[in-house]
């Protein structure tokens, strides 16, 4: 299954502060919590929101070093429209959310992706545990 909401998030404001804090479901790092915060100058602010960059090369926020099937820049979680959202980054091994059946789909383009929801990059499962925009 493909979920594809492309344009669906248009009409949007940016609070002054975007706090975000992601725990490693899986993977060597598994149990690791990362609070990433717009204040502490975390992440990137742009047309699509502010977002917090995953991928192999040490630049990007959640930064997957011990995950060959990731990407150099795999995916993008954003925070736009007061919800957040997920896009895939033209990854090679893709972007997965999980569904309510124990299935997943593959992320194609941005989706909205839910506090608690798990999502895969590369091998890596990861859960939103707590966003906070104020």
């Amino acid at each position: 299954m493909q979920i594809d909401l492309k344009n669906s998030h248009q009409g949007y404001f940016l609070p002054m502060s975007i706090s975000v804090d992601i725990m490693f479901m899986s993977g060597v790092e598994d149990g690791r919590l990362v609070s990433l915060s717009s204040e502490n100058g975390d992440g990137i602010s742009g047309d699509a929101g502010w977002a917090v960059r995953f991928g192999r090369k040490e630049d990007n926020d959640i930064w997957l070093r011990y995950d060959s099937f990731a990407s150099r820049y795999h995916a993008r979680l954003y925070f736009r429209g007061q919800r957040w959202w997920l896009e895939d980054c033209d990854s090679k091994n893709g972007t997965f959310l999980e569904l309510d059946d124990d299935d997943e789909a593959r992320v194609s383009g941005s989706i909205p992706i839910e506090l608690g929801q798990l999502f895969r990059v590369g091998r890596t499962w990861f859960r939103i545990q707590d966003g906070i925009a104020e």
